[in-house]
């Protein structure tokens, strides 16, 4: 079996990003979406993503601050509860500058946890802040995976597959994520769920004692080029019999039985 941990990190407020900002990045959008820019902001997307996950009948996982630039985490609430009840993961998404202070991580896990009114299993630093010392933290406050390393930006690594055990943490190295396909592989749009084929058959290859690719689908890309291809991908994966698409904290728990 190969099994797809499909994430969304949720990393600006709810209110979306500013509006000079999105201007400033319109081409990103098609003409519909900026003509209605000020009643709609195409960041905020979580609904959307609901949504089309319930049509193929798959559950994912997502990430969210404590640290909010022009907002709250707290705005997040009333989303956080809709995913709980739907099904869906809501886990962690560490600041960078939290990752050297277990007290610091403990005060963003007590946050979340708070209008999530769940514990919280798994984390991601956000931007990919990663050190030796961080599985230890996040082990010792009851996290039990994290999914934050990614040693390339320009290429897709059968050693960014699979999974890590780091001092009793399950660790899930990104495989994709969408931004690095844009920016730095310059995967143009028609080729994305190409993408997805020949990154799974890459896995497929290769002896591990879990096929696992991790997928980071940002909450703000589902209305930009590129990222409007969510559909298509999850269209594609549903379609591969030998694919399953997973939470993190099921796939974790399923490693730790190994």
């Amino acid at each position: 079996m190969q099994y797809v941990f499909l994430s969304h990190d949720v990393d600006w407020p709810r209110n979306g990003a500013p509006l000079e900002h999105i201007m400033a990045r319109k081409d990103r959008f098609d003409k519909n979406t900026i003509e209605n820019v000020t009643s709609k902001n195409p960041y905020y997307n979580i609904p959307e993503y609901m949504e089309i996950e319930e049509k193929f009948g798959i559950r994912s996982t997502f990430f969210f601050r404590t640290i909010y630039e022009n907002g709250y985490y707290s705005d997040y609430e009333s989303d956080i509860q809709s995913l709980i009840k739907g099904g869906w993961e809501i886990r962690l998404h560490l600041d960078p500058n939290s990752i050297n202070s277990i007290e610091l991580i403990s005060a963003e896990k007590a946050k979340i946890e708070e209008i999530a009114r769940t514990k919280l299993q798994g984390n991601r630093v956000h931007y990919l802040g990663f050190n030796e010392e961080l599985p230890e933290k996040l082990k010792s406050l009851g996290f039990e995976y994290d999914s934050t390393v990614r040693k390339t930006k320009d290429k897709i690594d059968q050693n960014e597959m699979g999974f890590r055990m780091l001092d009793g943490i399950v660790e899930f190295p990104i495989t994709l994520m969408d931004a690095y396909m844009f920016t730095y592989m310059k995967i143009p749009e028609d080729k994305i769920v190409q993408t997805f084929n020949d990154t799974l058959s890459m896995s497929r290859k290769i002896n591990f004692d879990f096929n696992i690719i991790t997928v980071i689908w940002h909450d703000n890309v589902l209305k930009m080029k590129g990222g409007r291809m969510y559909q298509h991908i999850l269209e594609y994966l549903t379609s591969q019999k030998d694919v399953k698409i997973c939470r993190g904290i099921d796939l974790a728990r399923m490693v730790n039985k190994i």
